[in-house]
């Protein structure tokens, strides 16, 4: 009898195993935060007499069951806070852990090892021509700037790894060539303007109490940010020849508790727990001596995702419009016709309307030189002032439509409002691109 009882209760502590999933996808609870990152969308098959026979159709519902589990979250968090607990370790391919468990991005360490080198170049002697060569394409650009009374910056900006190399792991091995540095001599020979933030900020790492860059992140801290928003309107005071204002900090606000973006490969681990945040300044700042009858002068910015915390700090309210050309490839901008990918605004008038461009880039982006912003500007040049508001419209629509056709969802509900409404599909992707660009791309920000 006493076994019979034991038998019965392991058959109910397996079955409420084999259960739990499908009570925690019924009523979520523990309630569990979303998971971060990027997951890309599982595309639906549809049963057929050719997916099953090929398996695509079982594949789809392998992929959509574990996509779909109840409780998924909470496992994966579980799993991930158990190998970073006990081993060090992270699941995410995209974090190297370092020492003292400093945390940098993959992209960084590539770079610093040589295998971005190796794959991009081949060669340091390779690597060199080209930055040499893009060097010199920069000037045809400055002048074509300078013909339009447009001022030129650009701006280098310093990495994790290439403040912090001692907080690197040991099975990282510096190759010996940094390229952005190279860029740096190379703008210096031609009298380029530009600002090498690296031996800057590797003079402030020995002066300042805190970190420039947070354990748990891989763009400058919040805590740099006013010295880096004062610097850059300085040198364009100069490069403008008229005063602009500066700014003044007015509280360094010592805390524990980080924006995201000071802990963004902490949330990208996605673990159980949250890591414990060493003190940090988050300072308040404004800014100070504003000249009398300010004129605020345009800015277009081109840069990866470092001028971010810039964009949403008071640097930005000593201009009037600024651009922002995340990786020159989407605009973001108060003005609504810009707001959307650079191929379907008009470039020339982006451009033309700048009292200054600035382009900014890392040690990881020295390899995909200005964003290829030069050949960009260049080519938007030699067009001229050739923008069809009609034609950028017709050319969007049929981006979009090109975008229904390849979401199978998509074009299927599409057939059926076309069935539906008596009209020829071609008359119902038309009316869906239209009412897509209407809500997307002619909407105010």
């Amino acid at each position: 009898m006493p076994q019979e009882k034991t038998y019965k209760r392991l058959f109910l502590i397996i079955m409420g195993m084999m259960l739990l999933p499908l009570v925690l996808q019924v009523t979520h609870i523990p309630p569990i935060r979303e998971l971060s990152g990027y997951t890309a969308p599982i595309e639906k098959v549809k049963p057929s007499r050719g997916s099953i026979t090929n398996g695509s159709y079982q594949h789809y519902l392998d992929e959509a069951a574990a996509a779909r589990f109840g409780g998924r979250g909470f496992f994966i968090r579980y799993y991930n806070q158990l190998m970073y607990s006990v081993f060090h370790k992270t699941t995410n391919d995209n974090i190297i852990i370092g020492e003292n468990g400093e945390m940098f991005l993959k992209q960084y360490t590539d770079d610093v090892s040589g295998i971005t080198l190796r794959e991009k170049f081949g060669t340091v002697d390779s690597a060199k021509r080209a930055a040499r060569q893009n060097v010199i394409k920069t000037l045809e650009l400055i002048d074509s700037l300078k013909a339009h009374d447009i001022a030129f910056l650009v701006v280098l900006a310093p990495s994790k790894t290439a403040i912090y190399p001692e907080w690197l792991p040991d099975s990282i091995r510096p190759c010996g060539f940094v390229l952005q540095k190279e860029y740096a001599s190379l703008l210096k020979e031609f009298n380029i303007p530009h600002i090498d933030f690296l031996p800057v900020f590797n003079t402030l790492k020995t002066r300042s109490k805190y970190p420039l860059y947070t354990k748990y992140g891989t763009h400058w801290s919040n805590g740099t940010i006013p010295f880096v928003a004062d610097t850059l309107l300085r040198s364009m005071e100069g490069l403008l020849n008229r005063p602009l204002p500066h700014i003044q900090l007015t509280d360094s606000n010592i805390t524990r508790k980080y924006s995201r973006p000071d802990m963004e490969l902490e949330s990208t681990c996605n673990l159980m727990f949250p890591l414990r945040h060493p003190k940090m300044p988050w300072p308040k700042y404004t800014l100070c001596d504003i000249p009398r009858n300010y004129r605020k002068p345009n800015l277009l910015v081109i840069a990866d995702s470092y001028y971010t915390l810039l964009e949403s700090s008071p640097f930005s309210e000593a201009f009037g419009n600024v651009d922002y050309w995340k990786y020159n490839e989407t605009s973001i901008s108060k003005i609504p016709e810009r707001q959307n990918q650079i191929a379907f605004i008009d470039r020339y008038a982006a451009i033309t309307d700048a009292d200054v461009v600035m382009v900014m880039f890392t040690t990881m982006f020295a390899y995909d030189y200005l964003f290829g912003f030069v050949e960009t500007a260049l080519k938007t040049f030699e067009e001229g002032d050739v923008y069809d508001g009609s034609q950028y419209m017709e050319e969007q629509i049929s981006h979009i439509i090109e975008r229904i056709k390849s979401d199978p969802e998509w074009i299927g509900s599409v057939e059926k409002q076309a069935k539906r409404e008596h009209i020829s599909l071609e008359e119902a992707l038309r009316k869906n691109a239209e009412y897509v660009y209407e809500m997307d791309f002619k909407k105010k920000p």
